[in-house]
């Protein structure tokens, strides 16, 4: 349980007027007259001096008032309310023997720091340390004639107050900061794993349709039957992306596995290659899987990041390439998962419009695994290379 977490609007009313009304009570209990006194000049008369006696005097009260009155403006106007307090708190040293002004500084200064910035907020507390110097010099008969209350307990009390205030405040807006600083890195996460999900589910489909959908333009007249074989491509293209789609916002609705109203597909695997295969040789680019290798079982994650990174390899050869074949290699290594797509096409990555975007998602994916990704053209000959280089962990 967060102990520190603020409270809400509704509760935080609630906590300002239970702070006035406790601050309000501290007079008729008398707190401070059961402390230690040192009275100084009215100790040879053997009169007490003033501000002792039992029960709280005029003086008090309106003094406590002020307080009760100033403590919860405090979420609104820090800087009117601890002027006030501290005002309160110095009056009091002379005509008052009630802690309440002090109180109520602690109080405020608990604000302090979570309604304002570091410099600000530092500069108030240095204001409210100098007066309550001042005071405090007055409560121990350096400087006041006629000091209300006096002696080292009320010196370490006044202390206690405004270094318990200032400190529980510091802690709550540092607590509040990070839950804000963690919730926001969480979102930028889930964002930047929506987006690369939707760019490797559309622009892969996108990219075979729209291919097939040319060459069915082209040869409509002259060759209705491969126009038919590219329409049945893009049909089947079509579905396996919706279905894919339906899943990934099956997952967005339930915040979990998928697992909802309807059948969820699984997420795809790298022996689910055969599909990213059939789609590219439907438009036109044949592909070549060789595997290096026993193939081992991998965590899903890791199947789909190194799926995902075949496809979009793969879809970029059959958009940008210009060739009608490409390389995959799966190698299976004993620390390491290998990925390597190699074409002998122009080479070049994307540069028209949202070109990059592919190379950026797969950069990331890899880099989330702790991995290496490599993309550019071949040392050897034409063509271009994509290389994914995932760490396993070893056991035994």
């Amino acid at each position: 349980m967060d102990v520190l977490r603020p409270l809400g609007p509704r509760w935080q009313a609630v906590a300002d007027a239970a702070v006035a009304a406790a601050l309000a009570a501290l007079p008729l209990f008398s707190v401070w007259d059961v402390m230690p006194q040192v009275p100084r000049q009215a100790d040879l008369a053997q009169v007490p001096p003033p501000g002792f006696g039992p029960g709280p005097r005029p003086a008090d009260v309106l003094l406590v008032l002020l307080a009760a009155l100033a403590a919860p403006l405090a979420r609104r106007r820090p800087v009117a309310a601890l002027l006030a307090v501290l005002s309160a708190a110095a009056l009091g040293v002379g005509v008052s023997n009630s802690p309440a002004p002090w109180v109520a500084v602690a109080v405020v200064l608990y604000r302090v720091p979570r309604a304002l910035p570091p410099r600000p907020a530092g500069r108030l507390l240095a204001l409210s340390l100098a007066v309550a110097g001042l005071c405090l010099s007055g409560m121990l008969g350096w400087t006041w004639p006629h000091p209300g209350f006096g002696g080292p307990g009320a010196v370490v009390m006044a202390c206690l107050f405004l270094a318990t205030g200032w400190t529980a405040g510091w802690a709550v807006d540092e607590r509040r900061r990070r839950r804000i600083e963690h919730e926001a890195s969480r979102q930028r996460e889930e964002r930047l794993l929506i987006a690369r999900e939707l760019h490797d589910v559309v622009a892969h489909s996108l990219g075979v349709i729209a291919v097939q959908a040319g060459v069915a333009n082209h040869v409509a007249a002259e060759q209705p039957e491969q126009a038919r074989l590219a329409l049945a491509s893009i049909e089947e293209t079509s579905r396996t992306a919706l279905n894919e789609m339906r899943a990934l916002l099956g997952v967005l609705r339930t915040g979990g596995d998928g697992a909802g109203d309807g059948e969820r597909l699984p997420a795809p695997r790298l022996s689910d290659l055969d599909g990213v295969v059939r789609r590219a040789a439907a438009a036109g680019v044949r592909v070549d899987v060789q595997l290096l290798g026993e193939r081992a079982e991998l965590p899903p994650g890791l199947e789909l990041a190194g799926y995902r990174v075949v496809q979009e390899a793969v879809t970029n050869v059959v958009r940008h390439a210009g060739t009608d074949r490409c390389l995959v290699r799966v190698g299976y290594r004993p620390d390491a998962l290998e990925l390597t797509v190699t074409d002998e096409g122009r080479g070049g990555s994307p540069s028209g419009a949202g070109g990059g975007h592919g190379l950026a998602g797969m950069r990331e994916r890899v880099a989330v695994h702790g991995g290496e990704f490599r993309a550019g053209r071949r040392a050897a000959g034409r063509g271009f290379e994509v290389s994914a280089v995932f760490p396993l962990a070893v056991t035994g």
